[in-house]
């Protein structure tokens, strides 16, 4: 259901660029995830407010692990990928080096939330992502439309009835502008930490409800996170 949701988003997004010329209807990456995960949002709690609290855990659970992938593992990828960069500037880099840089940026991003020995050296062999010669830093563009997604089902949910319009001129517009300046023309501020914090705030938020929901299961005493 959360990837018919997602592939519906891609729909909902193509049909407000279908009045665009076809020049104007490439969207950047960073744009391109915007609707997918906005409806993503909209039918996991829709899907929430239906549920029994069984039920609830198996869909924040999914939810939650798919938002530990795209945010925290994508983040040590582009660590990992900024590395390479740096070190291809001056020589070619063994496959130990390439290891080493990859466990290091895990070891960065994940701190003591990962167990040492389930370090992955060879993620940079095991991802074809990294072999796309005219696409750099393929996987940044899911954490930001995550939480760029994330941002805006905040703003929707202040004020749903003016964000509707505003959201669809936003869809049809995406290939007319970079992000910042686009997001700009909507009231919405991406170079400031603030508007980020509202995705990562939604995030922790289904963090905490599904803590509670595990007391309540259980019976038992389960730590805050």
């Amino acid at each position: 259901m959360s990837t018919l949701a997602h592939e519906l988003g891609h729909a909902y997004h193509n049909l407000n660029l279908a009045p665009r010329t076809m020049v104007q209807r490439f969207t950047p990456m960073t744009l391109a995830e915007t609707a997918s995960i906005f409806c993503e949002t909209i039918v996991k709690e829709a899907a929430l407010a239906q549920a029994d609290e069984k039920e609830q855990l198996a869909i924040l659970e999914a939810d939650l692990q798919n938002a530990c992938q795209v945010v925290v593992d994508i983040t040590s990828r582009f660590l990992f990928e900024s590395r390479v960069f740096e070190g291809r500037q001056q020589r070619e880099l063994t496959p130990e080096e390439l290891c080493q840089a990859m466990t290091e940026a895990q070891r960065k991003t994940y701190g003591d939330g990962l167990d040492p020995n389930a370090l992955h050296p060879y993620m940079w062999a095991a991802k074809p992502h990294y072999y796309s010669a005219d696409v750099s830093f393929y996987n940044f563009p899911y954490m930001f439309g995550l939480l760029f997604g994330l941002g805006l089902y905040a703003q929707y949910r202040q004020d749903p009835d003016s964000f509707r319009a505003r959201y669809d001129d936003l869809l049809s517009s995406t290939g007319m502008a970079d992000a910042a300046t686009l997001a700009a023309r909507f009231g919405i501020d991406i170079r400031t930490p603030h508007f980020w914090r509202q995705g990562l705030d939604a995030i922790r938020a289904d963090i905490d409800r599904f803590v509670a929901l595990v007391d309540s299961v259980s019976g038992g005493s389960v730590p805050t996170l």
